[in-house]
């Protein structure tokens, strides 16, 4: 059974981990556009207030380790540009290269996750206004006080 899930957070993981757990056999594969697959969201304002000092200690699990306790491949930074549901396949761009790649399945799991709302009131555009989801987010706004811009 080939199963190819889209996103590599908290419910991708989660669902590629218990799959392993089920059957060793599953080919699982995690596709997702992101760096990180896993890591502390609740850290994210300790890190930009630098309580946590290095961005590492927000991250959970790496594709590496996460891999090598699960079995499940993960590719990071491929961002899936296309669902083909009668060939039963995705076709992904890899954000690195910009090349695009096409992986079948035989089950598909779309667990890619939210977006900050961005609401629709005047100077939500404005320098100096950020939204705090990933580690970038908050990499980037640590930044920006540690520039004296904020």
């Amino acid at each position: 059974m080939k199963i190819l899930i889209i996103g590599g957070v908290a419910a991708g993981t989660k669902v590629a981990a218990k799959l392993k757990r089920e059957n060793r056999d599953y080919d699982v594969t995690i596709l997702t556009k992101s760096k990180d697959i896993s890591y502390a969201g609740c850290g994210l304002p300790y890190y930009v207030g630098n309580v946590i000092e290095q961005r590492e200690q927000l991250i959970v699990n790496t594709p590496a380790s996460f891999s090598a306790l699960t079995g499940a491949t993960v590719l990071t930074e491929t961002e899936v540009i296309n669902i083909n549901r009668d060939q039963k396949s995705v076709e992904a761009k890899n954000l690195t290269t910009n090349e695009i790649s096409t992986y079948s399945y035989d089950k598909l799991v779309i667990a890619s996750g939210a977006s900050p709302i961005k609401p629709p009131i005047e100077g939500v555009n404005l320098d100096g206004v950020y939204y705090m989801r990933t580690p970038e987010d908050a990499i980037g706004l640590r930044e920006a006080v540690e520039a004296g811009k904020i």
